[in-house]
């Protein structure tokens, strides 16, 4: 158990005690939000991430244009899902998922601005 985590029971079992509340016991409530971005900054801080700026200069890169302009052609709610490669992709674990995802992402933002934009 964690030291703030312990000093926060003892202080409850103390509170209890001054207040002869021995009966009730009170449910520790944290907050949902900011324990998410408390777990989601120590994961970051456990990528080593490097920037890349992301080329379109092969041939793999010039079917990806080609298939974000039929996604942009199209009414498509989920172009990421639909560009994702599925089996590549259930073969990584959480983090090389997120860091997958982002570089899709920003691929496919990239392609998007120069189609829209010319």
């Amino acid at each position: 158990m964690k030291k703030n985590e312990l000093k926060f029971l003892a202080n409850l079992a103390k509170q209890r005690l001054i207040n002869k509340n021995y009966e009730q016991e009170k449910s520790i409530k944290k907050n949902t939000a900011s324990s998410y971005f408390i777990q989601n900054a120590k994961a970051l801080k456990r990528l080593k991430a490097e920037t890349n700026y992301v080329t379109i200069q092969n041939k793999e890169d010039e079917e990806f244009v080609s298939r974000v302009r039929e996604l942009l052609d199209t009414d498509c709610y989920n172009p990421l899902g639909v560009l994702c490669d599925n089996s590549y992709f259930s073969t990584l674990n959480e983090f090389e998922k997120e860091f997958y995802i982002l570089n899709l992402s920003e691929k496919y933002n990239k392609v998007k601005n120069e189609l829209l934009c010319g």
